[in-house]
């Protein structure tokens, strides 16, 4: 019996108050011709409504995704690896609109492996000390959410954060092409992403699995095609418009170099301008060794791959994304999760357990608001909540951490030009504060567990010690009262022999550094 199946009879699988999962990585891997579907259905008929949602990454964009199920009454509560790339859904949680939990995207993933395994908990160190851990926050992130789902436990001497194992319903997932049997595969998609570990952890819990191709085969997919084998699906949908609702990048329908059929000239990636955005990545990239797996954030982090490939030397450390890709250079912006000239493509639960296992030799990301203890806060701000995706994983695991971030936000102006930076306008919002809305990051863990970690910003560089954060280096050009001390509302620790960031940081020109030269 052939598994194609019109959009309204695989919508006719989601029933009231069923937990659904999905995938997507912002649009790629991202069924939005189902999401459409149901949300279609439910303005016309109020159903289906009251659905549990988990899933990792922002399914989707603005008016995409999970920013079209954002109407009252369709979710009911969701747990969430991050969704701060859906506006329309920050809004709708952050107004109570359903409950919702934020837990590590690493979590997310081991709880469709614990499907699979039919274990109705799992236990994990990630999260300890941070807004996860029930002593804090639990995870919850507004006032209609008030169950604890996580505990501490100790086991063997050791605390340890215990999860529990949704029970699925219904997957929602992407492929590329379906033969009539349901078999599935995904050479369009820029990687494995976790596609099929939800299809296996939905059928296990006796759920339904619906997947979104935009080509159907006439003959039965050969083995070596096949990602999700039919056994795991029960309906089919065809996109009837995939250029709109089927795409890689909001850019972007299709490019065989992010689906990783070519390979392109490092020399054909854009060379970055001269601002604090590349000075920044250019000292977080003087930490590079080379044959290391490096992890890098979204935003100014993805930009360390960048000044690899302009300096000559991406070929030399293998570059990691949550999404999966190893190797090439990141894409950055809307291809963020993406990749050309990739080595490798992980699926998200693989990939996450090479986290865990703190097999990254240094990860780059985000500083958004840090305090005297070191502690950064990503995942709140206000009423924007936009989660902690990956970010407490690959923190709490990796030996060298680097926070990069400009030293203040909001109006600052700043020029880097003959080996000096000048701040022409200082920036209206302190990054470096008395307190932290919320903890994404334990200095204190991480002290106590013997990680490295750096806060790299354009005009000064902070280390974390086991008293508290100590400054180690300013810009040259950079007066340390009036443009750090005073733009901080705490006073750190001042190294003895404080260091002049280097001057090739802030010329406009290639550094001339390999990562078996980086830090000297």
């Amino acid at each position: 019996m052939s598994k194609i199946k019109s959009i309204d009879e695989a919508i006719d699988l989601i029933q009231d108050g069923a937990v659904v999962t999905t995938s997507g990585f912002v649009l790629w891997g991202m069924a939005d011709w189902v999401f459409k579907a149901v949300e279609d259905r439910f303005l016309k008929t109020g159903h289906p409504n009251n659905l549990e949602c988990v899933f990792t990454g922002s399914a989707g964009s603005e008016g995409s995704g999970y920013d079209r199920w954002a109407h009252d009454g369709l979710v009911s509560k969701i747990i969430a690896g991050h969704f701060g790339l859906n506006p329309n859904f920050c809004k709708y949680v952050s107004e109570n609109k359903c409950q919702a939990y934020n837990w590590p995207h690493g979590a997310i993933l081991n709880s469709l492996r614990a499907a699979i395994l039919g274990q109705k908990h799992f236990m994990s160190k990630i999260g300890l000390q941070t807004f996860v851990d029930p002593r804090l926050e639990g995870g919850k992130l507004n006032r209609v959410t008030t169950d604890d789902l996580i505990r501490v436990v100790e086991f063997e001497g050791e605390e340890w954060l215990y999860y529990p194992t949704p029970k699925f319903d219904i997957g929602i997932i992407r492929g590329t092409t379906a033969d009539q049997n349901g078999n599935i595969s995904i050479e369009d998609e820029c990687g494995p992403m976790n596609m099929r570990d939800i299809a296996m952890a939905v059928k296990s819990c006796g759920g339904k699995v619906i997947v979104q191709v935009k080509n159907l085969s006439a003959n039965k997919l050969t083995a070596d095609r096949i990602e999700i084998p039919g056994v795991f699906v029960d309906a089919v949908v065809v996109c009837e418009e995939p250029e709109k609702y089927h795409r890689q990048t909001k850019d972007i329908y299709y490019s065989p170099r992010y689906a990783g059929h070519i390979d392109i000239p490092t020399d054909e990636v854009k060379t970055l301008p001269l601002d604090p955005r590349k000075v920044i990545a250019r000292r977080c990239a003087m930490e590079l060794r080379p044959n290391s797996i490096v992890n890098l954030g979204i935003g100014i982090p993805e930009l360390v791959a960048n000044i690899a490939a302009e300096e000559g030397f991406a070929d030399e450390v293998v570059m990691s994304v949550e999404a999966g890709m190893l190797g090439g250079v990141l894409g950055s912006g809307d291809t963020f999760g993406c990749a050309v000239n990739a080595i490798g493509l992980l699926s998200m639960t693989y990939n996450f357990d090479l986290y865990d296992g703190g097999n990254l030799g240094m990860a780059v990301l985000g500083l958004a608001e840090c305090d005297a203890e070191g502690n950064i806060n990503v995942s709140k701000f206000g009423p924007k909540i936009p989660g902690c995706g990956g970010f407490i994983d690959i923190t709490q695991s990796t030996p060298l951490v680097i926070f990069a971030g400009t030293f203040t936000a909001s109006g600052a102006k700043l020029e880097a030009a003959d080996g000096v930076l000048r701040i022409l306008q200082e920036g209206k919002v302190k990054k470096f504060k008395n307190t932290v809305q919320q903890i994404t990051f334990s200095g204190e863990y991480a002290a106590s567990s013997g990680q490295k970690v750096l806060y790299v910003t354009e005009r000064a560089v902070l280390e974390l010690t086991k008293d508290g954060l100590m400054l180690t280096e300013i810009a040259p050009g950079v007066d340390l009262q009036r443009d750090i001390l005073d733009q901080m509302e705490f006073k750190p620790l001042i190294a003895k022999d404080l260091k002049t960031m280097d001057a090739r940081i802030f010329a406009d020109c290639k550094m001339g550094f390999y990562p078996n030269h980086c830090g000297t």
